[in-house]
Formats: structure tokens, C-alpha cells, sequence
């Protein structure tokens, strides 16, 4: 089965090209993460950054509706099986200007789906510029063949 080991044997010999351009798909990684906290997490961050707190009571339960992307109408309406909890006081972050956006405050449920996919993309984004910087600053080395250098 000479298949494989072509591509082995291909892999191996082409290691130095190959990590020389390991930084583009790291960037196309991280721009896609970086887009996912963005839409994920536009509002929350908002909330939790410009937000003013306040106590709130839980009022009733509506069941809440899975969107393309996530809107402000739907950011605070959370469910419990069975109706329990209601009456019970919660804490709520709103935005002043817009009442109508707000969320219950849950410490650190807060930062869930959009800050893991933050600080991933963020991290891809900073190896990638790296690998961007080398790339763009030392120029590819020549291969033995190429300079006539002999073993």
C-alpha cells in the first residue's frame, strides 16, 4: 500500500514549507471564533461592561425560541422545568437607555458561549500575527539543492 506512504514521505519532506504557512489557517481559526464571540456575545458584553444592576423578580417563564443569531429580545427569558421559581428575586444587569435589554446576572454563566470563543480567538489571532510577522520578515530558506551545498 504505497499510498500513505507517499504522503508521509511527501509531509516529511516538505515539513519547513508546510509550518512556514501554518499561520493562515490559524487566522482563518481565529477570525472565525473572533466573529462567533462578536455575535454570541454583543449584548452580554454590553450589559456587563455599560450595564447598570439592579434586583428583579422572576414574573413568569416563556420558552425560549432558538434564533439564527441571538437578539436582545431574547436575552433575558430563560426556562425552568415544571414553572418553579416564581417570585424569586434575581439579580438583572439593563441597559438604562433601553430597558427593553437586560439579563438576568448570573456571575459566571455571564460569560457563556461568547468569552471561551473570545479568548481562543484571541489567542489564535496573537500565534497567527507571529507566524504573519516571520513569515512576512525572514524570507524562505533555501533548500540544499538550490545553493549547490553538498553533504
Amino acid at each position: 500500500m504505497p499510498f500513505p506512504e507517499q504522503q508521509v514521505e511527501w509531509l516529511l519532506a516538505n515539513r519547513a514549507k508546510i509550518l512556514r504557512y501554518a499561520f493562515v489557517p490559524q487566522l482563518l481559526a481565529a477570525v472565525a471564533l473572533l466573529g462567533i464571540a462578536y455575535f454570541t456575545g454583543k449584548t452580554d458584553a454590553y450589559l456587563l461592561f455599560k450595564g447598570a444592576r439592579t434586583r428583579g423578580k422572576i414574573v413568569g417563564f416563556q420558552p425560549r425560541q432558538i434564533h439564527r443569531y441571538r437578539t436582545p429580545t431574547s436575552t433575558g427569558i430563560f426556562g425552568v422545568p415544571g414553572g418553579e421559581g416564581v417570585g424569586w428575586p434575581v439579580a438583572v444587569l439593563y441597559d438604562p437607555g433601553n430597558v427593553s435589554v437586560a439579563m438576568i446576572d448570573r456571575p459566571f454563566w455571564n460569560w457563556i458561549p461568547w468569552g471561551p470563543a473570545l479568548a481562543m480567538g484571541a489567542f489564535l489571532a496573537l500565534v497567527s500575527l507571529k507566524g504573519l510577522f516571520v513569515f512576512l520578515t525572514f524570507p524562505e530558506p533555501a533548500s540544499s539543492l538550490a545553493t549547490g551545498a553538498q553533504k
